[in-house]
């Protein structure tokens, strides 16, 4: 298999797909991946401020992955959230 030389080994694209069809949907299925851990990170997240009730450290992590988020929203052709 070759691959294309990668920024990080996490982004290597297959040069065996012939065509952008199935290097899409490779791509997808690498990104349904990574938002299935970021749905597990959230959860065992959750857990910790339940035992830390008082700490804002949690809210302040929360609000600096939704900014991220937003800006992946927003490089997709969306429009972020926005809070009334």
């Amino acid at each position: 298999m070759s691959l294309m030389d990668p920024r990080d080994p996490s982004e290597r694209v297959s040069m065996e797909t012939n065509n952008a069809n199935d290097a899409y949907r490779e791509a997808r299925e690498r990104l349904d991946a990574r938002l299935n851990k970021i749905n597990h990170i959230v959860r065992e997240h959750a857990e910790q401020q339940f035992k830390d009730k008082k700490s804002w450290t949690f809210v302040g992590d929360l609000n600096n992955v939704i900014e991220i988020l937003d800006q992946a929203i927003e490089f997709m052709g969306g429009t972020k959230e926005t809070t009334t």
